[in-house]
């Protein structure tokens, strides 16, 4: 006898229920706890089209992902992932105004970036706050880009970018320093593991690594260059 197997349809759902769901499982964070959380190692992802970003500017250090991209460059078992991609990852979505970062947070959720969540109300939230912004236009897929310079003073273990303090963890401060004093070449991975605790470190741990000192560079973020496969090195 022949059975043929039933499709059941699931019952038909608004997406307000689908917002309702997302939002159920993150901890959504208000401008000024999105600020504190990027200067700890955060790292904020702007997921608006390239016209929003154009017309009402960006956030500083940012990672510009655009919507349709945004699980493929941040699953770690993508092939088409960025070094930033990674399970311990803290991913805050930006959005315009909070809706769509909901659902995108979710689905990182879902990919089990477990730490993943939003910024409530969105970039106009973020400069309706005083918070700092630029002018947009990043193409997709590039972090934020500033005129602000960086300075590492290693007697003082001093970083500022733009002339404002940013402050390092110890570990984040040795890799900076160990790429300034790189004078632009590469810096192995290998030696890059020897100043993380965690000795050997893992390539897992050394991506964090970078990524959280990225995050807390601000404009100065993509001074800081991977050269897949083999380390980093800071440019001028």
């Amino acid at each position: 006898m022949n059975v043929t197997a039933l499709r059941v349809v699931p019952a038909p759902r608004s997406v307000d229920d689908l917002l309702w769901e997302a939002r159920s499982g993150l901890d959504r964070l208000s401008p000024a706890r999105a600020a504190a959380a990027q200067q700890r190692g955060a790292l904020l992802v702007d997921i608006r089209p390239h016209a929003q970003r154009s017309s009402d500017g960006e956030i500083p250090g940012a990672l510009v992902l655009e919507r349709n991209v945004l699980e493929w460059r941040l699953d770690p078992q993508s092939s088409a992932r960025l070094p930033e991609a990674s399970y311990d990852l803290e991913a805050v979505v930006v959005c315009s105004e909070g809706y769509t970062s909901s659902l995108a947070a979710a689905a990182l959720q879902v990919l089990g970036v477990a730490r993943a969540t939003d910024l409530a109300g969105g970039f106009l939230a973020w400069r309706e706050a005083g918070l700092p912004t630029t002018p947009g236009g990043t193409p997709a897929g590039e972090r934020s880009r500033g005129s602000q310079l960086l300075n590492i003073d290693v007697d003082l273990w001093e970083v500022r970018v733009g002339g404002e303090p940013v402050h390092l963890t110890r570990q984040e401060f040795r890799v900076l320093v160990a790429l300034h004093e790189a004078r632009g070449r590469v810096v192995h991975r290998t030696t890059m593991g020897q100043l993380v605790d965690a000795y050997p470190a893992t390539t897992r741990a050394l991506d964090v690594h970078v990524c959280r000192l990225r995050a807390k560079l601000g404009a100065a973020a993509d001074k800081v260059v991977t050269v897949r496969g083999v380390g980093w090195r800071l440019l001028p």
